[in-house]
């Protein structure tokens, strides 16, 4: 097959025609910009006619692709590659602009590309490939138009042959968004938030174990006054020996480490105490250039970019050089974010009737019209019942989305998480009818969260605050030392609430107001029931002055 090739600036190339989708896109934007200590990626980017060709070929990979599939591995060479998911709808943009984010929804593989037969790792290749495309297929309702590209790229990292096994992963990964909208008063919300991790980037997406957080990228809280989170004990990595076919499942080449697997040499550089993470010295020190240089990719970047954004990067440096030597940054995506204006809302003096009101929140904005409350009882639910209960939250948001309803959940824990533990892990498609979303803070003793780091990780069963900045005190230094950061910001639900402007309250029950009504609809046995309001809601949401309510 004679495939048209586009080379762009720097390091990309695209094979196809059609869309370059999210990353994609962002990718060929980054390539553009010429970026201070940041080393252009090596990009192949398959545009979406490859899809088409799948889908036309009755869910198969046309044979006459194979060529570039050889020619793009020859090219990459034997190292580790990543092959991501690129959708149309991936990145918030649109014809009109900006629009709708769905971060992390679709599927993606790291890949070994270690075998010492070439067609094992070309088969490997195709394997990954394919089932983007399928599991993409399947995701979609049935009137969507979205298509998928494929992002093809080396993953810049270090090898590591631990006590675990032979494993690859980048020094530092992280998340950096251009706009931080609840920073402290002291804080310049333009100065943005960074989540950052050791070892492989999904640590810092997902929110399975905690990382690192630095608030504001400029000014960063000293870690001193963080109260939770005193570093990373575990870490993601690339295991070596997966390198023949895959099933299906993008973790399944990547495995969950602690630290004490890694090498110590390279990670004391970092900064390390009572055997976890505490990355000190890159965040605080500017050891290796790290913040300078992150400072100055985000200068560069707001400069191109008119509307905020976020970056996934990695960050590596040279061990064979001296300690003083610049790290090597690498932009491994960009995402367009909308801007939203933070306006004073006016509460109401009087209401037909309140429901909630709460004083932690994210979101801002009033949403009309609401008929319906999707609630999974505190007093109920159970980790046996998670997967039930995450079916027929899918389909009563399938359901909504056929009558074009709206509603707002109140479920226990948090939402969208990996650890089951800490709450009910769904992906943010399949409650993106929710214009409100409300955990019900509580643990197994009915204490309301937050509990001490100490006692638990996640404070309790249903304890887990998913707000990632929790205030106390009278007065600003005091807000300061009672900081809690889990360091949710960047995980990719996160990313989707913030972005489409989703509003996000923890009810504490011992302080805030909540109508029992909203649990009367249980049969005592169904953790998950459907609430009907009298009449329409309003729902009221000031993330400026930290107050929500629910009313008529």
């Amino acid at each position: 097959m004679s495939e048209k090739i586009f080379e762009k600036t720097g390091e990309v190339k695209i094979y196809g025609k059609g869309s370059l989708g999210g990353k994609g896109t962002g990718l060929v934007k980054i390539n553009e910009s010429p970026i201070p200590h940041t080393h252009r990626l090596r990009t192949r980017i398959l545009a979406t006619t490859y899809f088409d060709s799948f889908v036309d070929n009755g869910g198969k990979l046309d044979e006459k692709n194979f060529i570039i599939f050889t020619s793009i591995l020859k090219e990459l060479g034997n190292i580790p590659i990543s092959v991501r998911s690129s959708a149309t709808d991936e990145g918030g943009l649109s014809p009109r602009g900006v629009g709708p984010i769905h971060a992390g929804e679709n599927t993606s593989f790291m890949l070994p590309n270690n075998h010492s037969d070439f067609s094992v790792r070309l088969e490997q290749l195709k394997q990954a490939i394919c089932h983007i495309y399928a599991d993409f297929i399947l995701k979609q309702p049935p009137e969507s138009e979205e298509k998928m590209a494929i992002v093809i790229n080396p993953i810049p990292g270090i090898f590591d042959d631990t006590l675990a096994g032979p494993f690859y992963y980048p020094y530092i990964s992280g998340v950096a968004n251009s706009f931080f909208p609840y920073a402290l008063k002291t804080q310049n919300p333009d100065e943005g938030f960074a989540r950052i991790a050791f070892g492989h980037g999904y640590a810092t997406v997902l929110d399975d174990f905690p990382v690192i957080s630095m608030v504001t990228i400029k000014n960063p809280i000293p870690q001193r006054f963080l109260s939770v989170g005193q570093g990373q004990q575990y870490f993601y990595a690339l295991d070596m020996t997966k390198n023949k076919g895959l099933q299906g499942d993008e973790m399944e080449t990547m495995k969950t480490l602690h630290v004490r697997f890694a090498n110590h040499d390279k990670v004391k550089l970092l900064g390390i105490h009572n055997n976890m993470i505490t990355i000190k010295e890159l965040v605080q020190n500017n050891h290796f250039g790290f913040k300078t240089g992150l400072i100055k990719i985000m200068e560069m970047i707001s400069k191109r970019v008119t509307s905020h954004f976020q970056i996934e990067f990695v960050f590596n440096i040279d061990f064979k050089r001296k300690e003083e030597e610049v790290g090597r940054f690498h932009v491994v995506q960009l995402t367009y974010l909308p801007t939203l204006r933070f306006e004073t809302i006016k509460m109401p003096e009087r209401t037909g009737h309140t429901y909630l009101s709460i004083s932690s929140l994210q979101g801002h904005g009033i949403k009309k019209g609401i008929k319906y409350a999707l609630v999974v009882s505190p007093f109920i639910y159970t980790q046996s019942m998670h997967d039930k209960v995450v079916r027929n939250i899918a389909d009563f948001n399938t359901k909504m989305r056929e009558q074009n309803e709206k509603y707002m959940m109140i479920v226990p824990g948090r939402l969208g998480s990996t650890n089951r533990n800490w709450g009910i892990q769904v992906d943010y498609r399949l409650v993106d009818r929710a214009v409100a979303i409300f955990e019900y803070g509580v643990d197994i003793a009915g204490r309301s969260e937050p509990l001490p780091e100490n006692s638990s990780l996640s404070g309790g069963l249903y304890g887990s605050h998913f707000l990632y900045m929790l205030q106390g005190g009278y007065d600003e230094e005091q807000k300061r030392l009672e900081t809690r950061m889990y360091g949710t910001q960047g995980t990719h639900f996160l990313t989707n609430l913030i972005s489409n402007n989703v509003i996000y309250g923890f009810i504490a029950p011992a302080q805030d107001l909540i109508d029992p009504w909203f649990f009367s609809g249980s049969n005592h046995t169904d953790s998950l029931f459907v609430r009907e309001f009298p009449k329409k809601i309003i729902i009221y949401a000031d993330s400026k002055n930290q107050r929500c309510m629910v009313s008529e």
